[in-house]
C-alpha cells in the first residue's frame, strides 16, 4: 500500500514538475515577504470627505491631505524598487524600532491621527471664536526607547508623576524639563485597567532630561457645533493635522477657501496652530503632482527646501507654498 501511494506521488511528480516550478516561483515572488519596506509616492485624501458639521455648503474645488505609501516588500516588489528612483527601500529593523511589533507602531500613529484631529477641531474652532470644552484629557505612553530606563510600556495611561496630577503632556513635559539628568521620577500609570507603579531614570538627550518615551493625548471637546470626523482603519498619523484645521473651519463657516482649485497640503499643527515639519515629503509632493494638485501646502524649512528643490528638478507643475503656522494658511487661501 505504501510503495503503491509513493509510486503515485512520484508519477504525479514527474507529470506535473513544471507547473509546481511555476507555482512556486510565483509564491516566491508574490507572497514571500523579505525584511524590507519600501516608501513610495502615495496619494491624497479630500478631508472634506472625512468631515460632517451637518451643513449643505460645499467647496468649489477640494482641500486633500498627501500621504506616502508604505510597502512591505517581496521578491518582485524590491526589484522594481531597484530601478524606480522614486520607490526607496529600508531595512525592516529602520522602520520597527527595536523591541516593538507592528502592531506596536499601528497603535501609536492611529493614538497620532487621533490627536491630531481633536487639535484641528480646536485650532478651527479658536479660529472660528467658537467656544468649547475639553474634558476627560488622558495622556498615554505610544512608543518606549530602547535607550529608555524604564519600565512604563506602550499603552500605559499616565495619570501621576511623583505624586502629581497628570491631565496632558505639557504637564509632564515641564514636570520633567525642571529635573537632571540620571534623576528617578515614579509614574503611576493605568494598564490593563488596573493601576499600576512604575520607574524611569532621566537620560540624555541632546543634553536634556527626558523620560525617552512618546506621549499622546486624546480628549473629549464639546460644543454647541456638531462635527465629527471619520477615518479609514487603515488611515493613521499626524501629518494632516493641517489641512483637517483647514478643512474644519473653511465648512463651520462656510468660507470656499479653494477658489475651484485643488489644494494639497501636509504639516501636523500644535494647539496654538503652529504646523510642524513631516517626514516622506518627496513622496507626498509627487502623490501630490500625480493626482492634479494645484497648489502644495508644505511646512516652512526644510520640508519646504526639499519640495523647492525637486520642483525645480523635475519641473511638477504645482505652486509650491511654505506654512509656518495656521493663519498663515489661512491668509494664502483666502
Amino acid at each position: 500500500m505504501a510503495n503503491k501511494l509513493y509510486e503515485n506521488i512520484k508519477n504525479y511528480i514527474k507529470e506535473n514538475y513544471k507547473i509546481m516550478l511555476v507555482l512556486l516561483v510565483l509564491y516566491l515572488l508574490f507572497f514571500v515577504n523579505l525584511p524590507y519596506y519600501i516608501s513610495a509616492p502615495g496619494g491624497i485624501i479630500n478631508t472634506s470627505e472625512k468631515v460632517d458639521v451637518n451643513s449643505n455648503f460645499k467647496l468649489s474645488g477640494s482641500l486633500n491631505m498627501a500621504y506616502v505609501s508604505s510597502i512591505k516588500g517581496n521578491i518582485l516588489l524590491l526589484g522594481y524598487a531597484f530601478i524606480n528612483p522614486n520607490w526607496d527601500v529600508e531595512k525592516e529593523d529602520d522602520v520597527v524600532s527595536s523591541g516593538e511589533t507592528i502592531k506596536d507602531e499601528e497603535y501609536r500613529n492611529k493614538l497620532f491621527l487621533e490627536e491630531a484631529n481633536d487639535t484641528a477641531l480646536m485650532v478651527a474652532f479658536d479660529n472660528s471664536n467658537i467656544d468649547y470644552d475639553v474634558n476627560n484629557n488622558k495622556v498615554y505612553v505610544t512608543y518606549v526607547d530602547e535607550k529608555s530606563k524604564t519600565d512604563l510600556e506602550v499603552g500605559d495611561q499616565i495619570i501621576e508623576i511623583d505624586n502629581q496630577k497628570i491631565n496632558q503632556k505639557q504637564d509632564l513635559y515641564d514636570y520633567v524639563g525642571e529635573r537632571k539628568i540620571n534623576d528617578k521620577v515614579s509614574f503611576k500609570v493605568i494598564r490593563n485597567g488596573k493601576e499600576k507603579n512604575c520607574i524611569a531614570k532621566l537620560i540624555d538627550v541632546s543634553k536634556e532630561p527626558k523620560v525617552g518615551i512618546i506621549i499622546t493625548e486624546d480628549v473629549d471637546i464639546k460644543s454647541d457645533y456638531h462635527v465629527d470626523i471619520k477615518f479609514k482603519g487603515r488611515e493613521s498619523g499626524s501629518s494632516g493635522g493641517l489641512m483637517m484645521a483647514l478643512t474644519i473651519y473653511s465648512y463651520l463657516n462656510k468660507i470656499d477657501l479653494t477658489h475651484g482649485k485643488r489644494i494639497v497640503g501636509t504639516g501636523t499643527i500644535d494647539k496654538d496652530g503652529n504646523v510642524g515639519e513631516i517626514s516622506g515629503i518627496k513622496y507626498k509632493l509627487i502623490g501630490a503632482v500625480k493626482k492634479g494638485g494645484d497648489v502644495f501646502l508644505v511646512p516652512h524649512g526644510k520640508n519646504y527646501n526639499e519640495a523647492k528643490k525637486l520642483k525645480n528638478k523635475y519641473n511638477y507643475d504645482i505652486d509650491i507654498v511654505p506654512i509656518k503656522t495656521f493663519k498663515e494658511a489661512l491668509n494664502y487661501l483666502k
